[in-house]
């Protein structure tokens, strides 16, 4: 059996790659200038998921500009490790999930718009070293930085080779492409407007409330 699980709002209980983002540019006060109009865009367009997507690309690149790749892997490894570590910072109960499938012998991938980095270093020092990751990766040339590959919305379907899984845990609307194509969806801790969309949208699916 297949099992695939969002990062952030399933086993991270928040968004791991806006912390990153957030850092970098509350450390730079002309990064975080030429951050405000997006970041106050990202929030205004919470209905939009594309423009939320671009918007996030924006983010990214406002906030990493000038880096190199070495400058950026071990901000990554620095950041997503003390997050892992922190109790705060991951749901049990997700944690868990995962590795019950694993141990069920499943295929368990966990997909995420997170930098690969990042993501990786989190769930090490979550207790889920090794598990399969299908993550973002960012490209650096120059001073500049931009993602090769955003891992969001319809991209996650590609990058799991167009197939859903046979059990699906997400938080977030950007990954209806992938529940639809997925035999049942766990939503996890959705407020009323994520539950209406699912309900509307995705037949077999599962609500649970995590702490």
């Amino acid at each position: 059996m297949r099992v695939v699980f969002d990062l952030d709002g399933v086993i991270a209980t928040d968004d791991t790659m806006a912390v990153l983002i957030q850092r970098q540019l509350t450390s730079h006060p002309g990064r975080a200038i030429a951050g405000a109009l997006p970041a106050i865009a990202w929030f205004v367009l919470r209905g939009f998921p594309n423009m939320r997507i671009r918007m996030s690309r924006i983010l990214a690149r406002v906030a990493l500009t000038g880096l190199s790749l070495e400058q950026y892997t071990t901000l990554a490894v620095r950041v997503g490790g003390e997050l892992g570590r922190d109790p705060a910072w991951t749901f049990d109960t997700g944690v868990a999930a995962a590795k019950q499938h694993i141990a069920d012998g499943d295929d368990v991938v966990v997909t995420t718009g997170t930098e690969e980095f990042l993501a990786r270093a989190f769930l090490d020092a979550a207790g889920l070293p090794g598990i399969r990751l299908v993550a973002s990766t960012l490209v650096f040339e120059g001073s500049a930085v931009r993602y090769a590959n955003h891992n969001m919305g319809q991209r996650k379907v590609a990058n799991l080779d167009g197939l859903g899984g046979d059990v699906f845990y997400t938080d977030s609307d950007l990954d209806l492409p992938l529940a639809l194509l997925s035999g049942r969806t766990i939503l996890v801790n959705p407020d009323s407007r994520l539950t209406r969309i699912f309900r509307q949208r995705v037949s077999n699916l599962t609500i649970q409330r995590w702490d």
